[in-house]
């Protein structure tokens, strides 16, 4: 039976969320349910959802617009790059985005169906809201798997990068710590695993081969974001046949709903806590009162994620 999700995303800056869309799309172990969206123009980043749900024939998936400021109502650190929907929409489209808020569906659907599951790979702020509207809906959530997390060492290009890059859950630490201390089933795929899983140029010129409307637009959008995120991490020449052209940050999050076998997991006292005031997720020996159970991934098989992504991609 495939397992129903929703996924929560900030799609449109980050190329991954479109990616994972793609995958949540082309792997019948999933069900979507529903796409929710966070921060900032959260209506502009439903309508990128709502496009590519249409490309690939699947309309009939809602997507609603949620919240666009922080939890705490502190300036935004939600980043919004220009990349946002290039390749994939126009100014001049008109994409139905549900009228009904985000926040008010993730709390319809967690009632109506007790044990479905939540992919959350944007910041944490439409959970937290939800949350604090109604505490009770912890129980309701099947499995919260999160793309965000700093356990281990994070390192990319020979240089080991701060907490602060897990972008996802430290760009919103009042959202983050009010979701992480819920109580609800937790899985966590990191950044310091994440990382790890990327693909290459002959990857994408793999799916453009493949043709195909929404191919196409995954391939465009991939192609506008990849200086911005050289930008952002260095590395080598990004036109190297096996340079990195895109983070798999989001798909493996997604892939680890329904077979863990990708990356290395283990369960691990987690404390959520602030540190210097960065939000971190530290790894504790043994459960304390401050500590939650979650399932972590400590490691992944990168080139053999790489391939399934790549394969699903090109089947759609």
């Amino acid at each position: 039976m495939a397992r129903r999700i929703v996924l929560d995303t900030d799609m449109g800056s980050d190329v991954d969320d479109a990616l994972c869309l793609a995958l949540a799309l082309a792997s019948p172990e999933i069900e979507l349910v529903a796409v929710t969206h966070v921060t900032q123009d959260t209506h502009f980043r439903a309508r990128i959802s709502r496009r590519l749900l249409e490309m690939a024939g699947r309309g009939d998936v809602p997507v609603y617009a949620g919240r666009g400021a922080p939890f705490d109502g502190t300036d935004s650190r939600f980043v919004w790059f220009g990349n946002e929907g290039k390749g994939i929409i126009d100014d001049t489209g008109d994409e139905l985005v549900e009228e009904e808020d985000a926040v008010d569906a993730l709390l319809r659907l967690l009632a109506a169906e007790p044990g479905l599951e939540v992919v959350a790979v944007g910041p944490m702020t439409n959970l937290a809201a939800a949350l604090d509207r109604k505490p009770e809906i912890a129980s309701s959530i099947g499995m919260l798997t999160i793309m965000g997390g700093h356990i281990r060492e994070i390192a990319y290009a020979g240089k080991v990068l701060p907490p602060g890059v897990d972008y996802n859950l430290c760009s919103d630490a009042a959202a983050s710590l009010r979701v992480l201390r819920c109580g609800a089933p937790t899985r966590l795929v990191t950044g310091d695993v994440t990382l790890k899983t990327w693909m290459t140029n002959r990857d994408l010129q793999r799916i453009e081969a493949a043709a195909g409307e929404l191919r196409g637009a995954l391939a465009a959008a991939v192609r506008e974001w990849t200086p911005i995120m050289y930008r952002l991490f260095g590395g080598g020449d990004p036109d190297q046949p096996d340079a990195n052209v895109a983070f798999l940050h989001d798909p493996l999050a997604l892939a680890s709903v329904f077979d863990e076998s990708f990356c290395r997991f283990e369960d691990l006292e987690i404390e959520p806590v602030m540190v210097d005031g960065v939000f971190r997720t530290l790894e504790r020996e043994r459960a304390t009162p401050d500590t939650f159970t979650m399932r972590c991934a400590v490691d992944v098989d990168a080139s053999r994620f790489r391939d399934f992504f790549v394969d699903r991609v090109v089947s759609l």
